[in-house]
């Protein structure tokens, strides 16, 4: 009489769902694990490239007079302790990008990428009013001359 041995090796399909379920897992893995380093990379630059361009126009501004302003553009003259005293300035808002101009020449981009940028004056008193790529609201005052 023969006697049936049992095998305890896998089959064949056991084979590939168990192959199929460990590439999907490391892939997984891979792509969480990606952007996990992107999204801190971004969020902490978007977040220092607002505070240093804010600080950039701050410098700007400082002692500097207020001529005309809209939703749009703002229009100003540098005080006379910047480094280019009594020159005319224009903060617009460009292609979703925040810049500084020149009246009639030079471009310096401030605020790359927003979604939304838009200013409110009262009085000597710009608010800028910015949402990110990412839906976050920043919002900064200027105070002119």
């Amino acid at each position: 009489m023969i006697a049936n041995k049992k095998h305890s090796a896998f089959l064949l399909s056991e084979a590939l769902v168990s192959l199929f379920v460990l590439i999907l897992t490391f892939s997984i893995m891979v792509f969480l694990i990606n952007s996990y380093h992107n999204n801190n990379k971004h969020l902490f630059q978007n977040e220092s490239s607002w505070a240093i361009s804010m600080l950039r126009l701050e410098q700007l501004t400082a002692d500097a007079s207020l001529i005309k302003a809209d939703n749009k553009t703002i229009e100003f003259e540098s005080g006379a302790n910047y480094k280019f005293p009594h020159k005319i300035y224009h903060l617009q808002v460009y292609h979703n990008m925040l810049r500084v101009t020149g009246k009639t020449e030079g471009h310096m981009p401030l605020l790359l990428n927003q979604q939304n940028i838009n200013f409110i004056t009262k009085g000597h008193t710009v608010q800028i009013n910015a949402i990110d790529q990412f839906q976050r609201k920043w919002e900064y005052y200027l105070d002119f001359q």
